[in-house]
């Protein structure tokens, strides 16, 4: 089998970059949603968790509160959110946490085919679990981008 390590390596660079950025972010902050934007850093953070959750492990696997589809799913904003909404502390727990069990459940599986090939629309394919991995993180690094350009917009808006 070959090493694998170098995407356990990838996995916990991307995920400390992110938790290092939410850091700097306060629950004021976190809520903003500047003109142009339909969503907020809070939603960015939520969907990254459910997602990486949703498209390793299928929707009877995401061990996540059940309130987060209805939060954090494709589609969902903030306008729409109702009951409790999740601290920044508890996504940041989950955002610290979430590694360890994903790596405890696919640790030597990454050469294993998902139950069913996972289809990016015409975009192509996806067939392992290594190869949902880190298309996990792609989408994580694109919401970080997101984040970013929430940031320069709450920024401006302040001016």
């Amino acid at each position: 089998m070959q090493d694998q390590a170098f995407i356990w390596n990838q996995y916990d660079l991307i995920r400390g970059m992110t938790v290092a950025m939410l850091a700097s972010i306060d629950e004021e902050t976190a809520d903003i949603i500047p003109d142009n934007f339909n969503n907020n850093i809070r939603w960015n953070l939520g969907h990254i968790l459910l997602c990486q959750d949703f498209l390793l492990f299928g929707p009877a696997g995401v061990q996540l509160p059940p309130a987060y589809g209805a939060l954090f799913a494709p589609a969902t904003k903030p306008a729409n959110w109702q009951g409790d909404i999740p601290s920044l502390e508890t996504l940041a727990a989950q955002l610290k946490e979430q590694p360890a069990r994903i790596k405890e459940a696919l640790q030597d599986r990454l050469n294993e085919p998902l139950p069913q090939p996972f289809q990016l629309g015409d975009k192509g394919t996806i067939y392992t679990y290594g190869e949902m991995l880190t298309f996990t993180l792609f989408h994580e690094g694109m919401h970080m981008g997101c984040i970013s350009g929430l940031r320069k917009g709450i920024t401006a808006g302040s001016k």
